[in-house]
């Protein structure tokens, strides 16, 4: 029962947050289409615990415009800004489709993704309660796991995996781990001051990816896009700070203000000739390297 009516209340928030506002009569006629429907309208004294039961799990408002009798999300814009409750609510929705689809089983195919479970359970629990982890972690460049004391700073979803990021209790500086290669997780007793000074979305806010590289400045990025790979771009940009400064029928010019790193370079050479780096040079002569091995691997035919 309590499954069913989170699933009710996903679909209630996206309900109204694709309609803007809506009345409850209108909420009522596309229930009567939605997979959840139990053949009854939704009562409003029933909806109102609804919206309490929503703003308690996800954090979302949802008012009432008493001259019109249309319900909202109060808070539009921190609703589409809040990056894990909008991560989370697209989730929670998406699994539910995929549940209520299961005579279509044979029909959806899903990416595989790296575990991150249990340990991304232990890993916010030791952020919530500012406490060291004891981890065995072999990374791919080693050949047999190490041990480390952690204090984690936050924890980041790139490329289908989850990453922690924390300083070890015997060095400095910044790590970060992944969570699918974790050989062993337990919370200590041991507590540590977690840094006020440390915010997860400022140490990425110039970066793309997950590795920070040190001495790489930010700076101004331009990439001239073919008009097939532009519409992609568009859509799902790489980056926050992406605006697009050119548009010509053959192709469009998008600029960035982040730091050049490895993963950088690694999606742009993952576009491949549909993508040209016009600046800064240092960047387009990275890719230029890059591209010349490539030919000569291809060339090498020994």
């Amino acid at each position: 029962m309590a499954k069913y009516l989170l699933a009710r209340y996903i679909w209630e928030v996206s309900t109204i947050y694709r309609a803007r506002r809506i009345t409850l009569k209108e909420l009522n006629e596309m229930w009567c289409d939605s997979p959840y429907y139990d053949g009854k309208d939704i009562p409003r004294r029933t909806f109102d615990y609804h919206r309490k039961e929503i703003e308690m799990l996800f954090q979302v408002n949802i008012v009432c415009d008493k001259h019109d009798n249309t319900y909202r999300i109060e808070d539009d814009s921190a609703f589409r800004n809040g990056e894990v409750r909008r991560w989370l609510l697209n989730n929670f929705s998406m699994t539910n489709a995929i549940r209520e689809a299961r005579d279509l089983e044979d029909c959806i195919s899903i990416e595989p993704i790296p575990s991150a479970e249990p340990y991304l359970s232990v890993v916010l629990q030791a952020l919530r309660e500012h406490k060291v982890l004891r981890m065995t972690y072999q990374s791919f460049e080693r050949d047999t796991p190490s041990a480390y004391e952690l204090m984690p700073y936050a924890v980041k979803l790139f490329h289908l995996r989850w990453y922690v990021i924390g300083m070890t209790t015997d060095r400095d500086g910044v790590l970060i781990f992944s969570l699918d290669r974790i050989h062993s997780l337990a919370i200590t007793g041991q507590k540590y001051k977690y840094p006020k000074s440390f915010n997860v979305h400022d140490y990425y806010r110039d970066s793309f990816g997950i590795i920070i590289e040190n001495g790489i400045q930010c700076e101004r990025v331009r990439l001239k896009v073919m008009n097939n790979q532009a519409k992609y771009f568009r859509s799902l940009p790489l980056h926050t700070s992406q605006k697009e400064i050119e548009t010509t029928p053959s192709y469009s010019v998008f600029e960035y203000r982040l730091k050049p790193t490895y993963d950088f370079e690694q999606v742009i050479l993952s576009h491949r000739e549909d993508v040209e780096v016009l600046e800064p040079l240092a960047l387009r002569n990275n890719i230029m390297q890059s591209i010349r091995k490539m030919i000569e691997l291809y060339h090498n035919k020994d």
